[in-house]
């Protein structure tokens, strides 16, 4: 295995943990939103923006 090889497969490794992690921070930070559903566009019609609705 080669440097090149070394450093490809560094820098895959890091997008990966990378994007892993943001998704996991953006899931506890709550601002994940429904699938296909900005929580604004969708008028309170899914499960997600009705539990918001609710509390306000």
């Amino acid at each position: 295995m080669g440097a090149l090889d070394i450093v490809v497969l560094v820098l895959v490794c890091v997008a990966f943990v990378g994007a892993a992690g943001w998704l996991i921070y953006r899931k506890v930070k709550h601002k994940g939103g429904c699938t296909g559903c900005d929580c604004g566009s969708c008028g309170a019609h899914c499960p997600h923006c009705r539990d918001k609705a609710d509390k306000n």
